[in-house]
């Protein structure tokens, strides 16, 4: 039996500062790498599977998840097993990125289609 728990992010974030975390994030040809993976799979992946599958070292790929994790382009599940152990899951959860600047209100991040 395999229970899931979803990491959701903590209190509300300043939109500019959401912004720059999402761009930072996409900037980062790791991150990148990561976030197309899970584009295309089909089932969640741990960190071991896109570390694997991304050829990037595990150390990174769990710093790369967490930065596009806290920039909100990707969920991250704990599942919880029976005989005690747990993993966690990554999964995308944007199909597309807009970002737009204007003078009333600066910088603007819309992350679309919800996975």
């Amino acid at each position: 039996m395999q229970t899931g728990l979803r990491r959701t992010p903590t209190g509300p974030k300043p939109a500019e500062l959401e912004a720059e975390q999402v761009l930072e994030a996409l900037s980062d040809r790791a991150c990148r790498r990561i976030l197309t993976t899970l584009q295309s799979a089909t089932e969640p992946m741990t960190a071991q599977d896109l570390s694997e599958a991304c050829d990037v070292p595990l150390s990174t790929t769990y710093r790369k998840v967490e930065q596009l994790s806290e920039a909100a382009l990707l969920d991250e599940t704990l599942q919880l097993r029976a005989n005690g152990t747990h993993t966690h899951q990554y999964r995308s959860n944007v199909e597309s990125v807009t970002v737009s600047l204007s003078d009333d209100r600066g910088l603007e991040v819309a992350l679309g289609g919800d996975r």
